[in-house]
């Protein structure tokens, strides 16, 4: 072999190894995204940026689901729970019999801002006493019973006032009742000088 023709083959191999060489640099190049990596160009900044290169990327679970945010102290406070005498009437129910006598229907109901408590068909007697006027409590205790009833006197009244016992129907119209017992569970109708309890009725939700 001449001279010549071992330096044309030394530079042959010289120039097939780089070719190989800047292949190979390519190739691991491509693999590791280094070529793909190009800047997008973006206003937002940097602070703000996601892993997307400019755009803003929502917290996911691995599922790829939104990850909840966490509630502020102002979603956490909610309206306060209305008193009872927005949330519950109307409601209504019949006077029973208690200590002496008296009968009767009930009915309470809410317009607007104030409460209507209605009593119709009155009725009452005593044994012992005349009574000319008698004494009207919107109570917390409970009224039981069917035929003759039994209150339980317990929590907070509200006292509406005295009536004519000879009234028949009358309506108490109570503008923004803030001392209304909550709950209100009965209506009790007394004799306003001895106490003794004439009659109640026991006040469920009605339409």
């Amino acid at each position: 072999m001449t001279g010549a023709r071992r330096r044309w083959l030394f530079a042959a191999a010289a120039v097939l190894a780089l070719v190989v060489v800047l292949f190979a640099w390519r190739t691991i190049r491509a693999e590791r995204g280094i070529d793909a990596a190009t800047p997008v160009a973006t206003s937002t900044p940097l602070a703000e940026q996601g892993v997307q290169g400019g755009t803003r990327v929502s917290p996911s679970n691995t599922l790829g689901a939104p990850v909840p945010v966490p509630a502020t102290d102002d979603d956490a406070q909610g309206s306060p729970i209305d008193p009872w005498w927005r949330r519950v009437p109307p409601v209504a129910g019949d006077l029973l019999p208690i200590d002496r006598f008296a009968s009767g229907h009930v009915r309470i109901a809410r317009t607007g801002e104030h409460l209507l408590v209605t009593i119709t068909d009155l009725k009452v007697a005593s044994y012992d006493s005349e009574l000319p006027d008698v004494r009207v409590l919107l109570s917390e205790g409970t009224v039981v019973g069917e035929r003759r009833g039994y209150w339980t006197r317990h929590g907070e009244d509200d006292d509406l006032g005295t009536i004519p016992s000879d009234v028949g129907s009358i309506t108490f119209d109570l503008e923004a009742p803030r001392g209304v017992p909550d709950p209100v569970r009965s209506l009790v109708v007394l004799d306003p000088d001895s106490g003794d309890v004439l009659g109640g009725a026991a006040l469920i939700p009605t339409e």
